[in-house]
């Protein structure tokens, strides 16, 4: 018998955004303005599941991580690597792919699928 796991959203833990490579006072003065993740899956099947939020005008500098990412916009909108995404528009990166995106006027809500856990390489 498969013992499934289910991840409540009212009972996720938002937290600081950070994660190894991460400068620790740009995760303090991203998260003095609102920026918060919740995980969720953290490796089950291989994959790293997390909801990341954003307030608006944001600006995310380039970086990249040794693995794939997918985004999909669940709120707000954000301009990623120069293109408009909207609500439930979703982009691919690869490994080891500089990105960078910058938030619209009401922020953004981001679900992010990793095949890796979340590290920072600048």
């Amino acid at each position: 018998m498969v013992t499934r796991r289910v991840y409540r959203f009212e009972e996720v833990d938002w937290h600081l955004p950070a994660g190894p490579g991460a400068d620790p006072a740009a995760v303090q003065a991203a998260a003095a303005l609102g920026v918060a993740r919740a995980h969720y899956a953290q490796g089950e099947a291989g994959f790293f599941v997390q909801l990341v939020r954003f307030p608006p005008d944001f600006e995310t500098p380039p970086h990249s991580h040794d693995h794939g990412e997918v985004f999909v916009v669940l709120e707000g909108s954000c301009t990623f690597d120069g293109v408009l995404m909207g609500t439930h528009d979703c982009t691919v990166v690869d490994a080891n792919t500089k990105y960078g995106f910058t938030t619209g006027a009401d922020g953004v809500t981001l679900l992010v699928v990793r095949t890796g856990a979340a590290a920072v390489q600048l």
